[in-house]
């Protein structure tokens, strides 16, 4: 079972010990996965807007505002809409609490199988269909992911919606320049602005991939996600491929 190290900071572990080599193995790709899957959450959030009516799909706060309404406004059919989108959203977060409780490979692989299947699907749904029902296959997975990929070097981040990205990078650089006598802390927070700056640019250049390739193909241009995607699977067998090299290196030294 590959271990969580979302949270953990490579400094925390002692430099050359056994334990930091093998954090250092399994978590090397870790920020490169997580700016590839941000790629993938800005183009699937562009192409939401772009080619469903403007609806954002990796959020529920325009849902649920948009529930409240309808049930106020008396519109059972749009009601019944809105809560489908977001029961879906929310079996979703809860599918990935019980995978990550009970089963024991690296759930980020079905994260990514579920994302190519969305837009396989997404990509043959009628234009004039109900914009909020054709994503519905979109709210899953992106609240999936969300679960699943869930940062990267100690840092908590979001791969599918950016104000709390946008948030962490301008607090860090802010107090990246106002703890001026604390190098330490200034260098930490160097990080910290760097890291959730390249989710913020990695998710905006997915948004910009995103509406390039709408202009071209429209409904279709889903399909195109599937470059961040596969790109994202490579570097994660590429990190798994190695951590079992580590094992079996570790294995044989101790026999």
């Amino acid at each position: 079972m590959r271990r969580d190290f979302t949270n953990v900071k490579k400094d925390d572990y002692n430099k050359g010990s056994q334990e930091a080599l093998f954090v250092e193995r399994e978590t090397v790709f870790d920020v490169p996965v997580h700016y590839t899957m941000a790629i993938f959450g800005g183009f699937i959030g562009a192409y939401a807007i772009l080619a469903r009516m403007q609806v954002f799909g990796s959020s529920q706060t325009a849902n649920m505002i948009e529930l409240v309404c309808g049930i106020l406004g008396r519109d059972p059919e749009e009601v019944l809409i809105r809560i489908g989108a977001l029961v879906i959203f929310i079996g979703a977060i809860a599918l990935s609490a019980v995978l990550a409780k009970n089963v024991r490979w690296n759930v980020k692989y079905l994260a990514v199988l579920f994302d190519f299947a969305a837009i396989c699907v997404v990509g043959f749904l009628p234009a004039k269909m109900d914009p909020v029902k054709a994503l519905y296959p979109i709210f899953f997975v992106t609240a999936f992911q969300w679960c699943v990929f869930k940062g990267a070097n100690g840092y908590v981040s979001s791969t599918i919606f950016s104000t709390n990205n946008l948030k962490q990078t301008v607090l860090s650089a802010a107090e990246y320049l106002l703890y001026k006598e604390e190098e330490e802390i200034r260098k930490e927070k160097g990080r910290k602005a760097a890291f959730f700056g390249g989710t913020l640019l990695s998710f905006h250049l997915g948004v910009g991939f995103g509406y390039l390739i709408w202009l071209q193909y429209g409904l279709h241009s889903v399909w195109f996600g599937s470059v961040p995607l596969l790109a994202g699977a490579a570097l994660l067998v590429i990190q798994d491929v190695r951590v079992k090299e580590y094992e079996q290196e570790q294995d044989s030294v101790s026999c």
